[in-house]
This record gives C-alpha cells, sequence and structure tokens, in this order.
C-alpha cells in the first residue's frame, strides 16, 4: 500500500505547517467535508428511482421562455 503512505506523508508535512490555533478549524472543515460530494452543492438524498425521477425533471421544465422543447 504505498500509494497510501505517500498521500499520509504529504498530508502529515502539510499540517506542520500550520498553526496549532488553527488545527481545531482544520479537522472542523475536514469533517464537514466528508458529507458533501463537492463545494458547489450537497449530496442529492432521493429514494426515488431514475425513471421517477427524470420523469419528474421533464415535468417541471418550462419550456425557457415559451419555446417547445423535446428532450
Amino acid at each position: 500500500m504505498q500509494t497510501k503512505n505517500k498521500y499520509e506523508n504529504l498530508i502529515l508535512n502539510e499540517v506542520k505547517g500550520i498553526p496549532e490555533e488553527a488545527l481545531p478549524m482544520v479537522v472542523k472543515i475536514k469533517k464537514s467535508n466528508i458529507k458533501k460530494s463537492s463545494g458547489l452543492c450537497g449530496i442529492r438524498e432521493d429514494n426515488r428511482n431514475a425513471d421517477e425521477i427524470i420523469k419528474d425533471i421533464h415535468s417541471n421544465r418550462t419550456g425557457f421562455g415559451g419555446r417547445d422543447i423535446q428532450l
């Protein structure tokens, strides 16, 4: 598992350069990112299957200014 050790060492070296008083915030940020897929939006939680979601999206389309859009 050499790759994991490589990244662990990189992370440890980065953490060594962070001021001690900032470390609690670093841990908080790291833990909060576990629940998110990206910085742009959260994870979508939906129990519907793909067909139901697609049907919902299609039924809620407005037609972009009245144009007839076929998907």
